[in-house]
Order: C-alpha cells, then structure tokens, then sequence
C-alpha cells in the first residue's frame, strides 16, 4: 500500500539515502531534473542534504511516498517567493522510481501537494516539466498549460529538451456561491431571457465578437439549429429566473471532428463570480460525456481573465493563442484556446 508522508528536516535527513536513490533511478533513466550523467549517490544524497535544510528554513515542504519501509517517490513544495508573491509557490522535483511507474504514485503525490499548500495560504502554482507521461499526470490532475519553451534544458545525456509550463489554481470561486440553482435544457419560453444575456454581452463586453444585437427570433432560429444537430442547450435558473446558458456544438463539420464538440457559456452579468458559469459547465462536460464526447473546447478572449480562471478550475488546458485575431470597441482581440479531456 502507497502512503505519503511529509518529511520535516529530521526525517528528511533520515531518509537522504533512499531518496537519492529515487533521484539516481530517475536520471539515470533520462529523467531531465536539472543533472548530467554521471549522476551517482553521492550525488543524490549531496542534494537531498541541501533538500533537508530547507525543509529547516522553512522554505520546502518535502513529500515522499512510501511503499512499505521504501520511499518510492517524492515531490517538493517550494515556498521561497518574492515578498510580492505570498500566495505562490512551485512545484520541483515529482521524481517516481522506475519500480513504481503506472501505479498512481505520481498523481498521489501531486494531490497531497495541492492540500499542504492550501494549508500554507499557496493558492497559486507552478511547475515546468520536459515528460510526456508526467504532462499526461498534470493534465488529468486540472492543471493548465500556459507555455511551451523549446531547447530548455539538456537531458542527462547531454541532448536538448523541451518544457511546458503548467499553473494550478487553488483558490476558491469568488462571490456568493449558488445553492437554489438548478441546470435544465432551454425551450422557447427562454428565449427572451438568453436574448437578453446575449445582447447584454454584445454591447458591454468582448465575451462575443459581434457589433450588433440580435433579435429574438434569430434565438428561436437558433434553438432550433442546435436541437436538429443533436446539440444540447442548457440553461440555470434560479428563483424562476434565467441567471446563464450553455451548449456546443460539434468542434468543425468534417466527420473526423466527431468526437470534439466546441461549448459556450454565458451569465447574466448581475450573477457572475456566483457559480453559475461552473455549475453549466459541469453539466456541459457530464452531457458531453454521455453523448460520448471526448473532447471539449472553448474560445476565450485573451483579457478575459475570469473565464480564462473559470475553465482552469474546470481542468481545461490552453491549447494556444492567436495574437490580435479580432477586433472590437477599437482594439485588437487575441484567442485563447483551451481543451479538456472528457475521457
């Protein structure tokens, strides 16, 4: 059985042995985790010892997993940030044994990161990783991919690699969360409310990129394209009210795209920060993934930073930008994608 423990200086120094052991299986296996070959245990224990002492100062939270008496993995929390980045800290060094790959260890870990750094008042963090299988634990544990470096770093052979960048946002939704409303599908009696919600985005923000209101006949028109496509329309009510709405549709016509559906999500602006965006995307992912979707993606403008927020917490990654794409109220408008895996 894996338990995860967290090691405070004695115990870090206590174990410096088998946790260089960890760090020498994982370098010598090409891991690239800031050494070259050769990379010994003296080498393993020299770091570790540097390792304990600031688990000592206060400036590392050290995790391991233990198999048995064993340590078959450890991360490190990193707490050391600028006085102007209190709620930030950085993930370094998620190392797994060769002996324990494909058993959950790294994903165990990860988790217990995220609570001990909550505990810290960490709500913000950060990590950079050249592995496939370790963006693959990142991705499926919600954490976001905000960018890509190509020839980073060397791997302990001495060839170039890549990193990718990834966030994790741990603080909680803001505003008064929503606890009376519910997720239904639309029908023609809400068509005045969803108008309204839309109109009130075309004329006050860059939520939609179009310059003139619609009618209320053009949302019928569009009920009813969604519908005859077999593509869900949801709305939230609360209090018998339409507060937001939501659906997709499939992500391009092309068959091969049949699995990729592309969603939207609107809240009326007096109950936004509330839930009710994280509420209809939920229910957006849960209709997906009965309908046997795999794939969800959605287009955000590039300063909109409270949708950009909310599908982060979501588990969507950004998948990529395309700089001054748009143009509204004057400016140039960048694209951000972002994707989620539904299975």
């Amino acid at each position: 059985m894996i338990m995860i423990e967290i090691l405070d200086a004695a115990a870090a120094r206590r174990h410096i042995p088998a946790l260089a052991e960890v760090l020498v299986d994982c370098v010598t296996h090409g891991a690239s985790v800031s050494f070259m070959k050769p990379f010994g245990k003296a080498d393993g224990e020299a770091f570790f010892a540097r390792v304990a002492d600031s688990v000592a100062a206060g400036d590392t939270v050290l995790v391991a997993a233990f198999l048995g008496d064993r340590i078959i993995g450890t991360a490190q929390l990193g707490l050391d940030m600028p006085p102007n980045q209190p709620h930030r800290a950085e993930v370094k060094k998620m190392l797994v044994h060769s002996d324990g790959r494909r058993q959950g260890i790294a994903g165990s870990l990860l988790r217990r990161i995220e609570e001990e750094s909550l505990k810290r008042g960490r709500t913000l963090l950060i990590l950079d990783t050249s592995s496939e299988e370790a963006r693959r634990v990142y991705e499926r544990g919600g954490w976001s991919r905000f960018g890509f470096v190509p020839d980073f770093a060397l791997l302990p052979d001495g060839g170039l690699c890549d990193t990718t960048y990834y966030l994790k946002d741990l603080s909680p939704p803001r505003g008064t969360p929503v606890s009376a409303a519910t997720v239904r599908d639309a029908g023609e009696a809400d068509m005045p409310a969803i108008l309204d919600i839309v109109n009130h985005a075309i004329v006050t923000s860059t939520a939609i990129w179009s310059d003139e209101p619609v009618d209320l006949a053009s949302r019928h028109a569009w009920l009813n394209d969604r519908r005859a496509a077999g593509s869900p329309v949801l709305v939230a009510e609360d209090g018998g009210e339409v507060v937001g709405f939501g659906s997709y549709l499939q992500f391009r016509a092309w068959s091969g795209y049949r699995h990729a559906v592309e969603h939207s999500v609107y809240v009326r602006d007096d109950r936004r920060g509330s839930g009710v965006g994280s509420l209809l995307i939920g229910a957006l992912l849960a209709r997906a993934r009965d309908d046997g979707k795999q794939v969800m993606i959605g287009g955000i403008e590039g300063r909109n930073t409270a949708s950009l927020r909310l599908h982060r917490r979501a588990g969507f990654i950004e998948v990529g930008r395309m700089p001054g794409i748009g143009e509204k109220f004057g400016r140039k408008l960048d694209l951000v994608f972002v994707q989620k895996q539904i299975v």
